[in-house]
């Protein structure tokens, strides 16, 4: 029984450690890029999409606090879930608006895609973990 216990715990931990890496990347990115450190590509990625409004800077901004709430979100862990499919599915759209305007983002060796599929690989663990491990052990 001790050892059920255990394993459930330690789920619940690896659950949590999952769902917090997802979330803090989320707000780092929404913060730090978007809204702190803008840069001139990033700010040109955003032009070129055509996907903006009003402007590609106030755009980026908006970006950013939308990000900031859904890695909020993330670590609050409420509707974990449907937090993490929402994250995934929009990371999945940002992968190719990225690589879609800036085919030069595919030899970026820090981030976009390596990335991106650790963070497919947590979302996974959240979601398969979030049934079976309740939010308190």
């Amino acid at each position: 029984m001790k050892t059920e216990n255990t394993d459930r715990s330690l789920l619940y931990q690896l659950k949590l450690v999952c769902r917090w890496s997802l979330g803090l990347v989320w707000i780092w990115e929404g913060l730090v890029p978007k809204m702190l450190l803008t840069t001139a590509t990033q700010r040109q990625l955003v032009e070129r999409s055509g996907l903006f409004w009003p402007d590609p800077d106030r755009f980026l901004i908006i970006l950013g606090s939308c990000m900031i709430v859904a890695g909020l979100v993330l670590c609050a862990g409420w509707l974990e879930r449907w937090a993490v499919l929402v994250a995934s599915l929009a990371m999945t759209v940002l992968i190719f608006l990225v690589v879609g305007n800036n085919a030069d983002s595919l030899r970026d060796l820090h981030g976009g895609i390596a990335k991106d599929a650790c963070l497919y690989a947590v979302a996974w663990v959240v979601w398969k973990l979030a049934p079976v491990v309740p939010r308190r052990p």
